[in-house]
């Protein structure tokens, strides 16, 4: 995420998100030693062949059995290509939403990242990517689930009885109509009725991937509106990766299950938060009225002087700035501008880098909705200056 966001800022502002990177991992690292110092171990045993890995890694995965799966990861990096091997992870990411969507989160960042840094780095982040995947085994109670209660082996069996799936043309038209309907039923986190309904949609209708992925990620952004903090942070970021995962796999059957793993998340996430600290709110996204700023020249100032005290309202103005600037330049600039100063948490720039990306995911009619969701999380232009982000500063300008 700080990588994408010192992608996406002007240059003089470039080595601000990596230097807080930096940062963060130094501080991670050092917890890490107080907290015991764990270390990725050399792999042990006899690795299994080539010609077997698969097969060997597949039976470990299901199994649970961590030093299995080490060990037919490392024969599956020596011996197969990238593309090969995260085809095959995308499904071991999104099967299990225990630890707040993680799972698929970690495959999508893993892989983006050896994109960037290469793949001759793949097996020591890819055993530690294996390691994480297997966490809580099949039977522990995590966030109201174990792994049989979730959604992922029904929506394996909806898979393999649906045939082959034909992923839509981009420029299908969308009508929004399904859309409404399918959010309703993720509010009501019945994931099995929502999952077959999309299901028999996509089957009548080449518009309903689009659709149903515009609800997806209205449903993530809202149950962000309806309890702010951790929760609500990840159900945009790990709809951001189910949907990252969908638009690489190139295994049309593996697309189809990102998208139904989608709605189940949204599902369990909603049932989750429901009886998680707060509870939630009443707010619908869809019941979010524009306001317009008092002034547009000074639109988006007014929003994020409005964010750290009344995201309501903020999400209120820029809903009324997104309707009439599409393409919001201004206010996604600015967003990064605060968070590279006022930033203080991990979480700041994963959330921003996902939001922003999911904007222009959606269909355009539900783009608006979409950064309005955005002012729960980003940075208030009234919090205080980061220290380190000073420091940071500090160091650029003698550069």
């Amino acid at each position: 995420s700080t990588h994408q966001m010192s992608l996406d800022a002007p240059v003089p502002d470039r080595l601000l998100p990596l230097f807080w990177a930096l940062d963060n991992f130094k501080e991670s690292q050092q917890k890490d030693v107080d907290e015991g110092d764990f270390q990725l171990k050399p792999v042990t045993g006899r690795l299994p062949s080539p010609e077997t890995a698969w097969n060997e890694f597949h039976a470990a995965m299901d199994a649970w059995d961590e030093e299995r799966a080490d060990r037919a990861i490392v024969a599956l990096v020596r011996s197969r290509g990238a593309h090969e091997i995260i085809e095959q992870l995308w499904q071991y990411g999104a099967r299990d939403y225990r630890n707040i969507g993680h799972k698929a989160i970690f495959v999508a960042n893993t892989w983006r990242t050896l994109q960037t840094i290469g793949w001759h780095h793949a097996e020591t982040a890819l055993r530690s990517l294996v390691l994480g995947l297997l966490d809580f085994g099949s039977g522990e109670c995590v966030n109201r689930y174990t792994y049989e209660d979730q959604s992922y082996l029904d929506n394996v069996g909806l898979v393999a009885g649906h045939g082959q799936y034909v992923p839509p043309d981009r420029n299908t038209p969308v009508s929004g109509q399904f859309t409404g309907s399918l959010l309703e039923l993720i509010r009501s986190g019945r994931s099995e009725d929502a999952c077959r309904a999309a299901l028999q949609q996509i089957r009548n209708d080449q518009s309903a991937a689009a659709e149903t992925w515009d609800a997806i990620h209205l449903a993530a952004g809202e149950l962000m509106m309806r309890q702010q903090g951790i929760y609500g942070i990840h159900t945009v970021t790990s709809a951001n990766a189910l949907r990252y995962a969908y638009e690489t796999a190139a295994d049309s059957r593996t697309r189809l299950l990102m998208l139904l793993q989608g709605i189940g998340w949204m599902c369990q996430f909603r049932n989750f938060m429901a009886t998680a600290g707060r509870g939630l709110n009443d707010v619908r996204i869809t019941d979010v009225e524009p306001v317009e700023p008092l002034s547009s020249t000074t639109a988006v100032q007014e929003i994020f002087e409005l964010l750290a005290t009344d995201p309501a309202a903020a999400a209120a103005r820029a809903m009324a700035f997104a309707r009439e600037n599409p393409d919001p330049v201004a206010f996604a600039q600015t967003a990064r501008n605060l968070i590279f100063r006022k930033g203080t948490d991990a979480h700041d720039y994963k959330y921003a880098a996902a939001i922003f990306e999911d904007y222009s995911q959606v269909s355009p009619r539900w783009r608006p909705y979409m950064l309005a969701t955005a002012t729960y999380h980003l940075r208030g232009s009234t919090l205080p200056d980061s220290t380190v982000m000073r420091i940071a500063r500090e160091a650029v300008r003698t550069l």
